[in-house]
């Protein structure tokens, strides 16, 4: 990686003046080491000088990541954590294709379309509501449950 790069952006609120005062938000480029802490990844912020390494956990929803990946940083003003907000490499050693993809949610996750909505919580309730669900089992169905109502 070469030395460490940095960029700025000026967000502009949706209710701004038409010339406000800029607040811009550094930008990192940065490549992860290693995951620690469950979510939390290390992030060398240049290859140069290896003590220049922060903690960074991912504001967006990405695929798990693995050392080698060159990924974008934020850190908001008054020195809050670092966000990782983009990935702009993924590491040659795990291309994007062969990682899981994770959603975790402490209440509820859901996927809607149309009319179809599969919705999983945190009570343990997997949902799926649609107007037509096709099955298409290639070896065994099995349905294990205290009670099975059909109809």
């Amino acid at each position: 990686m070469n030395a460490l790069k940095q960029a700025s952006v000026t967000p502009l609120p949706a209710n701004a003046a038409p010339n406000p005062a800029p607040a811009t938000v550094p930008l990192w480029q940065g490549e992860v080491v290693v995951a620690v802490d469950g979510d939390d990844y290390e992030v060398a912020l240049s290859a140069a000088a290896p003590a220049d390494r922060v903690k960074a956990r991912p504001g967006a929803l990405l695929p798990q990541l693995v050392a080698g990946d060159v990924v974008l940083l934020a850190r908001p003003p008054a020195d809050g954590p670092w966000v990782i907000v983009s990935v702009l490499q993924a590491a040659a050693a795990a291309p994007w294709h062969e990682r899981a993809i994770a959603l975790r949610s402490s209440q509820s996750i859901a996927l809607q379309c149309g009319a179809s909505t599969f919705k999983l919580t945190a009570q343990g309730l997997a949902r799926l509501v649609a107007l037509t669900i096709e099955h298409d089992a290639r070896d065994l169905v099995d349905i294990d449950g205290a009670e099975v109502r059909i109809n």
